[in-house]
């Protein structure tokens, strides 16, 4: 599965950079020891959450649904009939949360706190009543739900709490397991191997026979293998290196494609 590959792929990316070597400790202690939890997961649009989210899903919780859950531009009433397990009405396309689901929530951050606090309550009791408050409810009409939560977010959540714009009690629900993915500026030991296999992850899905390499991987190849090959000569990896990478590993796709 693609989660598997993303494992895969992030083993033989992994630099020295610390946050980096931690999210290898992560992913290898739950590959040895699985157990289902929340996660959250921070860092600049393009760094690779929804990868890991998804690599994370598969080592916690595989066979289940990973639901899409994102509520931004939703209103109140639109939301909270998502997290009760309703249509959220005409203007979006709701997901099926479903008992047993993980929810892949897009932006933990953005939401009113009364939306955030539904999203605490349907972690903490699997239940969300009609205002969406913390309150006692009719255990009869709630539909109860077992799930957990994988949150993504490119805002610094601990300072959206210091802010008061973001619970406290939610963000501590969510960062069981809490992972920051660094930008590409700071990963650029990590170029390379992650433009050969972005590069390669481009011509699979184009269709074609050909495989990138580095120069070092090319010099090694048969002449059969160079045949079906394209050398990423060390002066390509240059000139990508002196670049800041604003959009991160999903600019590095685009220019890679083009």
């Amino acid at each position: 599965p693609a989660a598997a590959r993303w494992i895969g792929a992030l083993i033989r990316m992994t630099s020295s950079h610390p946050a980096m070597t931690r999210i290898l400790n992560v992913v290898e202690g739950l590959q040895d020891r699985p157990f289902r939890t929340n996660a959250l997961l921070l860092g600049e649009p393009g760094t690779g959450k929804e990868g890991l989210a998804r690599a994370l899903h598969h080592l916690m919780a595989p066979g289940t649904p990973l639901v899409r859950v994102d509520l931004v531009g939703y209103s109140d009433e639109e939301a909270l009939a998502v997290l009760r397990g309703e249509r959220a009405g005409a203007h979006h396309a709701a997901p099926e949360i479903s008992d047993g689901a993980m929810l892949l929530i897009e932006e933990a951050a953005g939401l009113s706190l009364r939306v955030q606090t539904a999203r605490l309550r349907l972690l903490k009791t699997g239940v969300v009543d009609q205002d969406g408050s913390s309150g006692k409810i009719a255990t009869r009409a709630a539909r109860r739900f077992q799930v957990n939560a994988i949150a993504m977010s490119d805002r610094d959540l601990a300072a959206e709490v210091t802010a008061g714009r973001f619970r406290h009690d939610l963000y501590l629900a969510l960062a069981r397991i809490a992972l920051d993915l660094p930008p590409l500026r700071e990963r650029m030991q990590d170029l390379a191997p992650a433009a050969v296999w972005i590069g390669n992850r481009v011509l699979r899905n184009a269709g074609r026979d050909y495989e990138l390499m580095t120069a070092e991987e090319f010099a090694r190849a048969s002449s059969e293998d160079r045949a079906a090959a394209i050398e990423l000569r060390a002066d390509a990896i240059e000139a990508l290196q002196r670049h800041t990478w604003p959009g991160n590993f999903r600019e590095l796709e685009a220019v890679l494609e083009r």
